[in-house]
């Protein structure tokens, strides 16, 4: 009986990125003016959302996220009470929380719905982990869950087993970070090699057979890790009979899948001549659910601790500010060159990097920098 008195003090919080309220202009002005922290896209931008959101029919992350929170929670029963909220739309992670400490919840484990860990992404939902209350776990990363793996490996074959003998090739896509992410040690694209890996050797992929490319960067004045997928395709000289796109840094269909692989990839390679395919995402299929489970259940028992986010997270699109302070060590930094230039160029008073570099400098030098 105590047993369950202490198990119901526990929560389980499901987290994903958010979607428009409403596909409108204003929805959808709403929904990117929060996730660019209160700052409104021109208007050009939000008119090329909404008709984004409009050409794909409007988008069902929320619908499927609802349903994949559903399963869990039947899934685990009275083990844990199990909570969701988006980072950029309602329900907001701040109320949630606060609606966990209502519900006398002690302890929560936090499970974000994108399974590779990034100092853009997942560091995103952490800064809203604050209560004085609720003492937090975070899940950093559940990509190498076998049943996550076996169920892209399973969709890719049943493909591979249409095709036939045709010529083809797999690519993997992962949504884009800024190059600064190489130099200061993000796991996260190291993740995506390493997950693109284990399902070409599940399916005994030669090299030549698969690649990796990244899609859905933001035009936010600094180069992104290359080769995007578009360019990729534009630059192939030879291309196969079939290409098969595999964007395995999501788990549900939406925007960036939808439109940028469906509408955007799809229409190139119609241009080139190659058929196009895309296994469908994991959304609620039993095999997600049963690796959303297992990493509940891995981590379920394990260490809770309060958690302060201004100590242990920084704002990944926090506006540039100086970093004097940073350039006058540059001789125990590592710059990126174009950084390096940019000083040369215009002198050191004048250069300014953006908040995120100063808290990756921070975070790899063990230096606090005012």
């Amino acid at each position: 009986m105590e047993q369950g008195v202490i198990m119901s003090k526990r929560a389980v919080l499901m987290m994903t990125f958010g979607s428009p309220e409403e596909i409108t202009y204003e929805g959808v002005a709403e929904f990117f003016t929060n996730i660019r922290r209160g700052v409104r896209p021109e208007p050009h931008e939000i008119q090329t959302l909404y008709d984004n959101y409009v050409r794909i029919g409007g988008t069902p992350l929320q619908r499927i996220t609802r349903k994949e929170v559903d399963l869990v929670a039947s899934a685990l029963g009275e083990h844990a009470s199990v909570y969701f909220a988006n980072k950029f739309s309602r329900p907001f992670i701040t109320d949630v929380i606060k609606e966990m400490e209502n519900d006398g919840i002690e302890e929560c484990l936090c499970l974000i719905l994108e399974p590779h860990y990034s100092y853009y992404s997942v560091m995103g939902y952490e800064k809203f982990l604050e209560s004085d209350q609720i003492k937090f776990q975070i899940i950093k990363d559940w990509y190498r869950e076998p049943s996550l793996l076996h169920y892209w490996a399973d969709e890719i074959r049943k493909i591979l087993d249409q095709i036939g003998d045709d010529s083809y090739k797999v690519i993997f896509s992962a949504h884009s970070v800024p190059v600064l992410a190489l130099d200061f040690g993000d796991p996260y694209i190291d993740q995506i090699y390493d997950n693109s890996r284990l399902i070409a050797e599940n399916l005994g992929l030669r090299e030549e057979q698969y690649t990796n490319t990244w899609q859905s960067e933001s035009d936010i004045g600094i180069p992104w890790i290359k080769p995007d997928v578009l360019e990729y395709l534009r630059d192939e000289s030879d291309h196969p009979d079939h290409y098969i796109f595999v964007p395995i840094a999501f788990i549900s269909e939406h925007i960036e899948v939808l439109f940028d692989n469906d509408v955007e990839c799809k229409e190139l390679c119609q241009e080139l001549g190659v058929a196009y395919h895309r296994p469908p995402m994991p959304n609620s299929d039993p095999r997600l659910i049963k690796a959303l489970l297992s990493t509940i259940q891995s981590h379920i028992d394990g260490d809770y601790s309060d958690y302060q986010p201004q100590l242990e997270t920084f704002d990944e699109l926090e506006a540039p500010s100086s970093t004097s302070q940073i350039l006058e060590e540059e001789n125990d930094i590592q710059m990126p060159d174009f950084v390096k230039k940019l000083i040369a160029k215009k002198g050191r008073e004048n250069v300014k990097m953006p908040y995120l570099v100063k808290k990756m400098l921070e975070k790899k030098y063990g230096k606090k920098y005012d």
